[in-house]
């Protein structure tokens, strides 16, 4: 229930958002902030919590994400303009970024290592049905059907659920008694925690979606994007090459480093994620704005693609299944990542033929085969992931893990609004470019007279989300490409590290030894 909360949050204004924006007045970069502002906090709050959680306990950090978050949902309801509206959004993002973290966590701990697999699905599952319930909970908020249920309520709604939440966490894992770090104290976290990685990679990607975000208000060779935009990438590669050679415990567990197909992992959840959040927002957008939908009927048309990417979990988890019970490996898991890829993959290139005049058959059965795809992967590159950890690393490991999916997540949002931006600011008639700045009341495209000058501020619309889609498509195949290097190892009884130190351990064993050595 918890990680439903924090999940649907992120796509919950994906079709709220051109009524909040309309209604408060806002531009088409504040447009993308909204959204940003929630990522970028869940983001950079992930090295934190593994760390915490050893030293104040699992379910101290999972509660108190639950506040902070309840809060942040409460501002964001209570919001008076779109700049408050973002700096509370970013609050509940913070929390949001530890319930996610602690929840995984916390179930990895309490099953059982041969019901991990199966549990793990569970959450992906739920994952991937916020993607379903975030829309239509979004639009059905914003259509106006009453003067007090509004877009506000999309954040309201999150107090009484937090709430029993809550309640049910505190019975159910009273008794339950979680992993901690042995030698966890305040004087060891301050001694040992990598605070330099941390702040270098928060500066980095900062620098980075800001950058984006005055692209779209002063262009691209404006003094303060180029600077932002370059520093971004040095500080990041700065924060890499600091992180394989600092003394203290950082961020990324030693073993994501000796292996390649965890490296790969990590790449391909990146662009899955780049691409599946910039498809949310703007998948959207186009229903609402090319269509002249209301909110809750966009929702309702992205059935396809949301209730594609919940569905696609089940076979993909059985799949998974049956294969560990033939081969002991993760065959199951590398093929689902393969076939995941190229399903979504041809899904955004025939997302990229949606026009204005796209035919109904059309708009239903491209996101569908979209989603089908993108739900093959919230859950196997995971599952390859854990397998690579030491179990004491499980904590800062699963933190990495979504250190890089929120990132992807974020950075591909950003990168979104700055080609949707650029595109539709050449695209539209004079009169609708203002500085630069797309401004406009996206509820009232349709409305637009006479009608040669609608059709062209709606063509205008559809290239540029187009455009999107064509960024995301090659990134996929990209990913695709990468995929099929990746390796296959043992599930049977230890992970993919104990495998690595088992055999290290064992060439030891075979080498003479010093004479002054046992």
């Amino acid at each position: 229930m918890t990680l439903f909360l924090a999940t649907t949050d992120s796509t919950i204004v994906s079709t709220s958002l051109p009524t909040i924006v309309s209604e408060l007045g806002a531009s088409q970069s504040q447009y993308t902030w909204v959204g940003v502002a929630y990522m970028l906090t869940q983001t950079a709050g992930q090295p934190l919590y593994g760390r915490l959680s050893d030293l104040v306990g699992r379910k101290n950090v999972l509660y108190v994400s639950m506040m902070i978050f309840a809060l942040g949902s409460l501002l964001c309801g209570a919001a008076k303009n779109i700049t408050l509206l973002i700096i509370f959004r970013g609050l509940a993002g913070l929390g949001g970024g530890g319930i996610v973290s602690s929840v995984w966590v916390i179930t990895s701990e309490i099953v059982e290592p041969e019901n991990r697999a199966k549990w793990s699905q569970a959450l992906s599952i739920t994952w991937s049905c916020s993607a379903v319930a975030g829309p239509i909970l979004g639009g059905l908020f914003s259509t106006g059907f009453s003067t007090t249920i509004n877009w506000r309520w999309a954040f309201y709604m999150n107090l009484p659920v937090c709430l029993f939440a809550f309640l049910l966490l505190s019975v159910s894992l009273r008794n339950v008694t979680l992993g901690h770090a042995k030698h966890a104290s305040w004087k060891n976290f301050t001694e040992r925690f990598d605070f330099i990685g941390l702040l270098l990679f928060m500066l980095g990607t900062s620098c980075l979606v800001i950058g984006f975000s005055f692209a779209m208000s002063s262009g691209w060779t404006s003094p303060s994007t180029l600077l932002l935009v370059t520093l971004g990438p040095v500080i990041l590669a700065c924060g890499g090459f600091y992180e394989v050679r600092t003394t203290r415990e950082a961020l990324f567990p030693p073993a994501v480093f000796k292996s390649l197909t965890v490296v790969i992992i990590l790449t391909v959840t990146f662009l899955h994620n780049f691409a599946f959040t910039s498809g949310t927002f703007y998948l959207a957008l186009y229903f609402q704005a090319v269509n002249g939908m209301t909110p809750l009927q966009a929702g309702v048309q992205m059935l396809p693609y949301s209730l594609g990417s919940s569905l696609a979990s089940m076979p993909a988890a059985w799949f998974i299944g049956f294969c560990q019970k033939r081969k002991n490996d993760t065959k199951g898991q590398k093929w689902t990542i393969v076939g995941g890829l190229l399903i979504s993959t041809l899904g955004f290139s025939l997302l990229i033929t949606l026009k204005d005049a796209s035919s109904h058959f059309e708009q239903i059965s491209f996101p569908l085969i979209a989603g089908i795809g993108i739900g093959f992967l919230f859950h196997a590159p995971y599952q390859v992931f854990v397998k690579a950890l030491h179990p004491s690393e499980l904590a800062t490991g699963t933190s990495a893990f979504f250190l890089v999916r929120f990132t992807g997540a974020t950075i591909g949002l950003a990168v979104a609004g700055i080609v949707f931006d650029k595109q539709l600011s050449h695209g539209l008639p004079i009169g609708y470019q203002i500085q630069g700045s797309s401004s406009i009341n996206w509820r009232l495209l349709s409305l637009i007279e006479p009608l040669s000058l609608r059709n062209e501020v709606l063509g205008a619309v559809a290239l540029a989300i187009q455009s999107i889609w064509i960024v995301s498509a090659p990134l996929l195949g990209l990913a695709l490409v990468i995929s099929l290097f990746m390796k296959c190892f043992s599930v049977e009884t230890t992970n993919h590290h104990d495998a690595i130190q088992e055999k290290a351990s064992h060439q030891e064993s075979c080498v003479d030894s010093p004479p002054n050595e046992v």
